[in-house]
C-alpha cells in the first residue's frame, strides 16, 4: 500500500466510521476539470492505455488495468474499451465486467462508480473501479433486506439507498438492484432541486448502494469510497481541512441531508 499515513476514527456524535489514507501518489494524479475536452468526448488516459498497465481484456466491451494511482493493493480500473461518458448511468456490461473481477479476487472487495463530476470522478472516461475491503465494517453492511430500500441507515447523515444483495446474487440481479436504487435517488435528487443528475455506486458481493450527490466541492472532494467514509487524500494540509469544516458535516454538504 503506498501510503503514508492511515487514520481510524470515530465522529462524535454520530458515531460515523472515517478511515483517512494520505498518500503522497495522489499529488501526481490527474483530475480533469469540469470543462475539459475529454469530459465530454473521446481522450484521456484509457483511450490507449500503457500497455503495461493493462492487465486484460474483459470481453469485447471492457478492458482491465492496473490503476498506476492506487493506494492498495491491487486496486484496478475498468474502463470501456471504446469512449462513453462518466456522467452516463451503468449498463448490464459495466456492472457484468466489475462483477466479474470483484467475484475472482480472492479478497472481499468493492466496486465503485463516480457519475459525473458532483461525484467525484477524475476523468470523463467512463470506469468503474475494484479494490479490496477495509478492515472495518462500512455502514451499507446495516442493509437487511434484499427486497426493500434501506434508507435510514443508523448515524448516515445523507441520503443514501441501499440493498442487500442474495447469497448467489449474478451480475443481472445487481444490476436489477441497481436500477431500482438509481430510481430513487434520482427522485430524491429532483426533489431537492440541486440541479444535479450526478451519484455514487458501491458495491460489494454482499450489498448495493446509491448516494446521491450534490457536489464534490471541498476538502480534495470525495468520491463514492469517500462517501463510505474511506477518504484518501493527498497530503496532510487537506487532512486537516477536514477536522476545520467537521467530518460528517462535509459528507453533508457532498451528498443530500438525511432530513432533506
Amino acid at each position: 500500500m503506498s501510503t503514508t499515513n492511515i487514520e481510524q476514527l470515530t465522529d462524535r456524535p454520530r458515531a460515523y466510521q472515517f478511515q483517512f489514507i494520505v498518500a503522497g501518489i495522489l499529488n501526481r494524479k490527474p483530475i480533469l476539470p469540469a470543462s475539459a475536452p475529454s469530459r465530454s468526448k473521446a481522450g484521456g488516459p484509457f483511450i490507449n492505455p500503457d500497455p503495461e498497465e493493462v492487465v486484460t481484456d474483459l470481453g469485447s466491451s471492457h478492458r482491465l488495468l492496473v490503476n498506476k494511482y492506487g493506494i492498495f493493493r491491487p486496486m484496478t480500473v475498468i474502463p470501456t474499451r471504446h469512449y462513453a461518458l462518466q456522467t452516463d448511468d451503468l449498463d448490464l456490461e459495466d456492472v457484468n465486467a466489475a462483477w466479474s473481477v470483484l467475484k475472482a479476487f480472492q479478497t472481499p472487495s468493492l466496486i465503485i462508480y463516480n457519475c459525473g463530476i458532483n461525484a467525484g470522478s477524475s476523468q470523463g472516461h467512463k470506469h468503474t473501479q475494484v479494490f479490496p475491503l477495509p478492515g472495518h465494517q462500512l455502514w451499507p453492511s446495516k442493509a437487511t433486506s434484499c427486497d426493500v430500500i434501506s434508507t435510514n441507515i443508523e448515524h448516515v447523515p445523507f441520503k443514501h439507498y441501499l440493498l442487500r444483495l442474495p447469497r448467489h446474487a449474478d451480475a443481472n440481479t445487481v444490476y436489477e438492484a441497481y436500477l431500482r436504487l438509481l430510481e430513487a435517488s434520482r427522485e430524491v435528487l429532483g426533489r431537492a432541486g440541486e440541479g444535479s443528475r450526478d451519484y455514487n455506486v458501491a458495491i460489494t458481493a454482499d450489498w448495493i448502494a446509491v448516494i446521491p450527490r450534490r457536489t464534490s466541492n471541498g476538502p480534495y472532494g470525495a468520491n463514492a469510497a469517500g462517501m463510505l467514509g474511506i477518504v484518501y487524500l493527498p497530503d496532510q494540509e487537506e487532512r486537516d481541512k477536514w477536522s476545520q469544516v467537521g467530518y460528517t458535516k462535509q459528507l453533508v454538504a457532498f451528498g443530500i441531508p438525511i432530513d432533506a
